[in-house]
């Protein structure tokens, strides 16, 4: 599996922390081999209780607390500054746990204490609810072997090798579709030893298995920029792997394309407007042996979120026992795009039949050569950035409505070429995902502005979205509710605000597994373009018990929309 991840921040906030006249970035250099051998961790009843979330978050915030430090962060620096740590419960080895037998082993795995002082810290804690067996048609999975209740946290897990997307940025290659995952392959490649080979060997694909094909929006071939930027990624990583003494190339191959399908992104924070602060620096791929085990659905019933590069995955539905555990390998808010959209953003190699794959069989949508895409990509957030926030609100609906004629969103001549020449290709889609994106920058334009009612509808309006058409308990929503409650408490509705205030740390209690509220939303709101008073008064709010369970029904009713007020999956116009 290879899974990326985005959210309501991830791209709408501005650019990342590297400032014009800072220091330059850290330069990726080579690291030494990871110790694999011997790596452990716990089988625990209760993984939320047995890790230690408040040296984790303690540890995470001394190491983002020195000036600059985003500005020079290396993976090597999160593999050594945040450790996981878990208490009592059962020791287990990685390299067992990885192999065939991982079913029985998990459940017969010898007590653990404290590690001794010479012990590295444990690498992962995993639920004995969970089994590693082979899914039919499906490579290897995991399941439950007793019914699970939503908000269950089931993995946490640090990556065996990783690399911050900031380590690679500078590369002549970066700018190529697939470059996080050659920077991560060309990482292992530096890294090899036989111990991390055996750890890697069950993940998927298993030799003699035949590569995929790749394929372009429209289901054919890549397009002739595409297999350029292949070809030149195929050689950077050939000349890494060609130095690499051991294994066959069969088996050098087999890597490379273990790390194109297994690589997971970790983003700290990313679902929050102040990701684009420093916490764009913690962006990464990594390669997580357990974590691998999980299979992807569009209809996924596990979450995850990251501190660092600690990962931990959480079950966002309740779960029978011998149901199957998936993950989502693309973000939330294309889940509900149409299936070749879904099947484009995957591009692996199986075709996806879960059940909203088979409930999307007879969709209607333009056939290939008929229709353009609204693309909300990092240039165009950082053209809107530019704008007058008056300016940005009226473009941003110019968009929605389908109108980008300019309206000043800063496109070069060749590209108002372009645009003029596009009616001809078909009518125009927006994906709910960039549609999402251009509410957020909408709606926080409008605090700017200090139009605080109008912001609390936008907020209103992508919490909508996200409720009919995301994975039930989606961290997005914990954030459009946090914003909203700010926009109610600045016009003075106090029990709508407590109402929000109540649902973003419901949600969040059920997406993280643990009570971590107030320690992930602290910077979210301190940056609020609200007042101090209004800040001070959120926290005074009276937040309910978060161990109590809430049906995700309730959550939704809670936001008392009307049918007007949810917008589209996808339009066209």
């Amino acid at each position: 599996m290879a899974a990326e991840g985005s959210g309501a921040g991830a791209s709408s906030a501005g650019s990342g922390a590297a400032s014009a006249g800072g220091p330059p970035p850290a330069k990726r250099a080579r690291q030494e081999t990871p110790a694999v051998e011997g790596t452990w961790g716990c089988v625990a009843d209760d993984v939320a209780a047995a890790v230690d979330w408040s040296a984790l978050t303690k540890a995470f915030d001394e190491f983002t607390s020195a000036r600059l430090w985003a500005l020079r962060v290396t993976s090597a620096d999160l593999a050594e500054r945040l450790p996981l740590l878990v208490v009592g419960e059962r020791r287990l080895l990685l390299e067992v746990l990885a192999g065939e037998d991982a079913a029985q082993t998990a459940t017969s795995s010898r007590p653990c204490s404290q590690p001794a002082a010479s012990d590295r810290p444990p690498r992962f804690a995993l639920s004995s609810h969970l089994t590693l067996r082979r899914a039919e048609g499906r490579g290897r999975g995991w399941f439950a072997r007793a019914g699970l209740a939503a908000g269950t946290v089931v993995l946490v897990e640090k990556p065996v090798v990783a690399t911050l997307d900031a380590e690679w940025r500078n590369e002549d290659w970066a700018g190529s579709d697939g470059a996080d995952t050659t920077a991560l392959g060309l990482e292992l490649a530096h890294c090899f030893s036989p111990g991390l080979g055996a750890v890697l060997a069950n993940l998927h694909p298993q030799p003699g298995a035949v590569p995929p094909v790749p394929r372009d929006a429209e289901g054919g071939q890549d397009s002739s920029d595409s297999e350029e930027d292949e070809a030149a990624l195929c050689a950077v990583m050939a000349q890494a792997w060609g130095a690499v003494e051991g294994p066959s190339e069969e088996e050098k191959e087999r890597l490379r394309r273990v790390v194109q399908l297994n690589s997971l992104g970790f983003y700290t924070n990313s679902e929050q407007l102040c990701h684009h602060g420093n916490f764009t620096a913690l962006t990464g791929s990594g390669l997580y042996a357990l974590a691998s085990g999980f299979n992807h659905s569009c209809d996924p019933n596990v979450a995850r979120f990251s501190i660092g590069d600690v990962t931990a995955f959480v079950t966002n539905r309740p779960v029978e026992a011998g149901g199957e555990l998936c993950i989502s390998y693309i973000e939330s808010e294309l889940l509900c795009a149409p299936k070749s959209v879904r099947a484009q953003s995957l591009n692996r190699d199986f075709t996806c039949g879960c059940t909203r794959c088979d409930r999307g069989q007879g969709e209607s949508f333009p056939v290939a050569g008929q229709r353009r895409y609204l693309l909300v990509d990092e240039q165009l957030q950082a053209s809107l950035a530019l704008l007058p926030s008056e300016n940005r609100v009226d473009t941003v609906r110019a968009f929605l409505s389908g109108d980008l004629s300019g309206a000043g969103a800063g496109g070069s001549e060749e590209e108002e070429e372009e645009e003029e020449e596009a009616p001809e290709a078909g009518p125009l889609v927006i994906l709910g995902k960039d549609a999402q994106e251009l509410r957020v920058v909408e709606a926080v334009a409008f605090m700017q502005l200090q139009k605080y009612e109008d912001a609390l509808l936008v907020w209103r309006r992508l919490a909508a979205f996200t409720c009919h058409h995301c994975p039930p308990f989606d961290e997005a929503l914990a954030v459009y509710a946090v914003q909203a409650a700010l926009c109610a408490l600045a016009v003075g509705n106090g029990d709508m605000a407590t109402s929000h205030a109540a649902t973003a740390a419901i949600v969040h209690r059920v997406v993280c597994g643990a009570d971590l509220f107030r320690w992930r939303y602290r910077v979210e709101v301190e940056s609020a373009t609200v007042s101090e008073e209004v800040k001070k008064s959120f926290w005074e709010l009276p937040f309910p018990s978060t161990s109590a369970p809430v049906a995700w029904d309730e959550v939704v009713a809670a936001w008392k929309f009307a049918e007007t007020d949810v917008p589209k999956a996808y339009d066209v116009v």
